[in-house]
């Protein structure tokens, strides 16, 4: 890794971010080829984006026990911030010398097991929060934990809620200021993933059962749907609602909401044009809530090919450089919507 000059934990004088930044994207700039993250976050300007999705990972800044490297990152966060744009930094990835699972043991994602030590965990928490203090207010504990492959070997409430618990405890004594994200779950926490095989109901519900709910600042999901008659952008908000109930029922009504990853694959059955009214409307039928107050778009950029997740067609901007009519559409609900909010 390129190693750049960095003095003390800052990397720029950025502010602490007053109105929640609403109009999100995901990309995740760490695995981009550097020579695409210019670019990227020139779109990203354009398209009016106030915050962007990515990920901090274990796996990259402490590959080995003790060997930290925070050269990579500290280079995307640096571009990012003299952007003017915020971060949504999510704690994940862990290394397999931390779970003790070898990656040819494990499943699709053989990052995705817990540490079999809660104190590495701790300090991973501790060493990130603190380095990006004044860069960095938003930190996501995990990512779609409710999900097959993606909190191996299987989804487990217990287990998450005391890393939850301890990644929340760490970074607060790192940042007072820091906001602890609920690790976005898949669909709205409560129906399980209709594409997954295995099948996972009422996580969030568990969670709060399992003492979980002191240790987060805002819930999070991930309402994926399709672009039919009976789902489209009404469908998503009534998944939006129906989590926003479960948090009145937990007592949790005054916590936001946020819709960290939705998106729709352009393919052979739905068109640029489908995509960029899907995006308008999840926006128009879930910006009615009070409660939300964030949605970030899944993708900027297409991701590779090779994933075969559909991630491949789901950006707003084409493998090839191509500006899809979402991009425009983006930029457009952006603008309206940073007026309207008063945002700066």
């Amino acid at each position: 890794m390129i190693v750049i000059l960095l003095l003390g934990s800052r990397l720029c004088a950025a502010a602490a971010p007053g109105r929640t930044p609403y109009f999100g994207i995901n990309q995740d700039l760490v695995w981009t080829d550097d020579r695409e993250v210019p670019g990227l976050i020139q779109a990203m300007k354009e398209a009016r984006v106030q915050a962007v999705r990515m990920g901090v990972r274990w796996t990259v800044v402490e590959p080995e026990r003790g060997e930290w490297d925070f050269s990579r990152v500290d280079r995307m966060v640096k571009a990012v911030r003299e952007s003017k744009i915020e971060i949504l930094a999510v704690l994940c990835s862990v290394p397999s010398w931390a779970s003790e699972v070898k990656p040819i043991e494990g499943k699709r994602f053989p990052d995705c097991y817990a540490p079999k030590r809660l104190e590495d965990w701790q300090e991973y928490v501790r060493r990130c929060v603190s380095r990006y203090k004044g860069d960095i207010s938003y930190w996501e504990i995990w990512n779609e934990e409710n999900g097959e492959g993606y909190y191996n070997p299987l989804p487990n409430v217990p287990e998450y809620v005391g890393l939850l618990k301890s990644a929340y405890v760490t970074a607060k004594k790192a940042n007072p200021k820091a906001t602890v994200v609920l690790g976005g779950l898949q669909m709205n926490g409560i129906i399980a993933n209709p594409w997954s095989p295995c099948k996972v109901e009422n996580f969030l519900r568990d969670i709060y059962d399992a003492g979980g709910g002191p240790y987060f600042d805002v819930v999070n999901i991930h309402p994926y749907v399709l672009a039919t008659k009976d789902q489209g952008p009404a469908y998503c908000a009534k998944l939006t609602r129906d989590t926003v109930e479960l948090m009145k029922k937990h007592g949790d009504s005054k916590k936001p909401l946020w819709i960290t990853e939705t998106g729709l694959a352009v393919n052979a059955n739905v068109t640029e044009q489908m995509q960029a009214d899907h995006l308008r409307g999840v926006y128009r039928e879930i910006g009615r809530m009070p409660q939300v107050k964030a949605i970030y778009w899944f993708l900027l950029k297409d991701g590779p090919a090779y994933l075969n997740d559909g991630t491949d067609s789901m950006g707003l901007i084409s493998s090839d450089g191509h500006r899809r009519l979402s991009f425009e559409t983006y930029k457009e609900l952006a603008a309206a919507g940073k007026a309207k909010r008063g945002d700066k």
